[in-house]
């Protein structure tokens, strides 16, 4: 696999920054490989758009916004976004930040098939994973999706799982893909490695 070299991303002064997970200053978690994969994806499909759920404190926002050209991003913790919000002040104009629920904002979207979109919103009893592929259905767009800790079949790979327990695996999300693509009309990829918090992931394209 291809792979891109992260670097970390400065907090401001007099902020104090809570410890929430290994890797915590890098985008995506520290995983260079996924990063890659992410730049392929950009380049495949002519991205230049980028959506991401479950800002957290912001890492992966300004990575996103250091390669895309405008970005959004989805936040419930309003502390959790404070400081996104103030890591990001070299971004004027760049990021659009929403305090709001995930499911709720996809809904009412203006999302198009051009754009590239990170799934990771995934802390707290209530999972939205499921409605928010649902929204894509809902508003009848196919984006290009990398959704974060993933199952990846065969590995020790880290991955999260539904508040019933069901895991984060292609059996989980097939038929929301078959809804949002149609049947046969999408391809997945798996990382066959990964670096940093070693979690799992998996991306998802529309196939023309």
């Amino acid at each position: 696999m291809d792979h891109v070299e992260l670097k970390a991303f400065p907090f401001p002064e007099g902020v104090t920054i809570p410890r929430l997970m290994p890797f915590q200053e890098f985008p995506w978690n520290g995983d260079g490989y996924l990063a890659a994969e992410v730049l392929r994806l950009k380049e495949a499909h002519g991205l230049t758009c980028a959506l991401e759920t479950g800002t957290c404190i912001g890492s992966t926002t300004c990575w996103l916004a250091d390669n895309f050209d405008s970005v959004a991003t989805i936040e419930t913790n309003g502390a959790f976004l404070d400081i996104a919000y103030a890591r990001t002040s070299g971004y004027a104009g760049r990021i659009r930040f929403v305090h709001d629920d995930s499911v709720k904002v996809l809904n009412m979207s203006t999302i198009s098939d051009g754009w590239f979109v990170f799934l990771d919103a995934h802390w707290g009893p209530n999972c939205p994973l499921l409605d928010e592929l649902e929204a894509f259905w809902f508003i009848g767009a196919k984006p290009v999706i990398v959704i974060h800790d993933f199952s990846v079949p065969g590995t020790d790979f880290g991955f999260d799982s539904m508040p019933d327990g069901r895991p984060f695996n292609l059996e989980l999300i097939a038929d929301s893909l078959n809804r949002i693509y149609g049947i046969g009309g999408y391809v997945v990829n798996y990382p066959t490695q990964v670096e940093g918090a070693n979690r799992g992931w998996i991306s998802i394209e529309p196939i023309p």
